[in-house]
């Protein structure tokens, strides 16, 4: 059996919200349906399938949940380099960020964010969160 490309990528750098994020996806029924990417540079190369991740699946995901303030390469320059290239168009981008600032939010949106989400700091208020983005911007959650 070949292995299929993951369904959603999780560009964060913080542990904590990585696990809360993949609980909730597995309470969506969506197990091993992701992959993680710890910062920028390591997002790009899952989708580019470059350095570390020039031997994965091939294929694209449907969603990225993206944090802003990554380490190497910021979400905002993630962001833009996806929607430059015509392969990632059809590709939902869901900015997750602690950053209150509206100017992240407008120049998130302007360089195509599908959605800009605020990290909530109660857990069940986060788990809602994902599990909306992810139920807006997924088209099948089981398969």
């Amino acid at each position: 059996m070949v292995e299929k490309a993951k369904r959603i990528l999780i560009a964060e750098d913080e542990e904590a919200d990585v696990l809360l994020m993949q609980i909730v996806l597995e309470e969506l029924g969506l197990r091993d349906s992701w992959a993680v990417a710890h910062d920028g540079k390591e997002a790009l190369d899952y989708l580019y399938q470059r350095g570390d991740q020039a031997s994965r699946a091939a294929g694209k995901p449907e969603l990225i949940l993206l944090d802003l303030k990554l380490p190497k390469v910021n979400g905002l320059e993630v962001l833009q380099k996806i929607r430059e290239d015509e392969r990632f168009k059809p590709v939902a981008v869901v900015i997750f960020s602690s950053s209150l600032d509206e100017n992240d939010r407008a120049q998130a949106m302007s360089l195509g964010a599908d959605d800009f989400m605020i990290k909530p700091m109660d857990f069940n208020d986060f788990r809602a969160a994902i599990g909306q983005a992810v139920s807006a911007h997924v088209q099948k959650l089981r398969q």
